[in-house]
């Protein structure tokens, strides 16, 4: 059963439009149970009293519980193209990521980041759909494009990902970190980090981590790391 985002107010819920649209379509009726979830990390078990293709309402039957993950991952990102950051917030999502945070470094990708608030309205949806497919009900934020430095000053502590490093895999970098409850997380763009980027980021205390001997892309980079530091 897929779980539907909810304005919850008290015992009772209503969908939007396009929500009740999606429930009409697949052939909901009033009476028919459904999941519910708020966006900020409650799930319910509902049911429904009025239902049309523009609206959809009823009354909340019980809590639906849910584990969140162990800690809060900030996934510093450095902009890629457009299909390759939508897959990356999808999957991302899905995983628990619980912030994204976009990076502007030397080699990311300039036109990625241009009419930021349509690019925003436009991930919002991408999250709120993987929120659906994976049942998670916490909706993560994504929070407005800093420089390199700026996302290293303000996320600690925080490991990041680099093709260069030899010596120290994400697995033992993270046991260093264990009881950290909040996590900085540096995905690197297409074409990799420079030398100076990652000199900047250790001088920041930022531990250098390698993700195995392949090299990723971008956004699997993302989805490898994202689920290591979850585990």
């Amino acid at each position: 059963m897929p779980q539907y985002l909810a304005e919850i107010k008290g015992n009772t819920f209503a969908l939007s439009k396009e929500e009740a649209r999606h429930l009409h379509v697949a052939r909901f009726h009033t009476g028919d149970e459904i999941k519910i979830f708020d966006g900020f990390g409650s799930k319910y078990l509902a049911k429904l009293q009025t239902l049309t293709d523009k609206t959809a309402a009823g009354e909340i039957i019980a809590p639906i519980p849910y584990m969140p993950p162990k800690r809060e991952i900030v996934l510093c990102f450095s902009a890629i193209s457009r299909p390759a950051t939508e897959d990356l917030l999808d999957k991302c999502t899905q995983i628990g990521v619980y912030a994204f945070q976009p990076v502007i470094s030397r080699r990311s990708d300039a036109e990625l980041l241009k009419k930021w608030d349509t690019k925003l309205e436009r991930w919002h949806n991408i999250l709120v759909s993987a929120c659906k497919q994976c049942e998670t009900p916490k909706i993560p934020l994504i929070l407005n494009p800093v420089s390199f430095e700026e996302a290293l000053q303000s996320i600690m502590p925080a490991i990041i990902c680099y093709e260069g490093e030899t010596t120290t895999s994400i697995q033992s970098a993270l046991q260093t970190v264990e009881k950290a409850k909040t996590l900085g997380l540096f995905i690197g763009p297409e074409g990799g980090y420079t030398d100076e980027e990652i000199q900047l980021a250790l001088k920041y205390k930022v531990k250098a981590v390698s993700l195995g001997g392949n090299i990723l892309r971008a956004e699997t980079a993302a989805t490898v790391a994202s689920w290591a530091a979850l585990q």
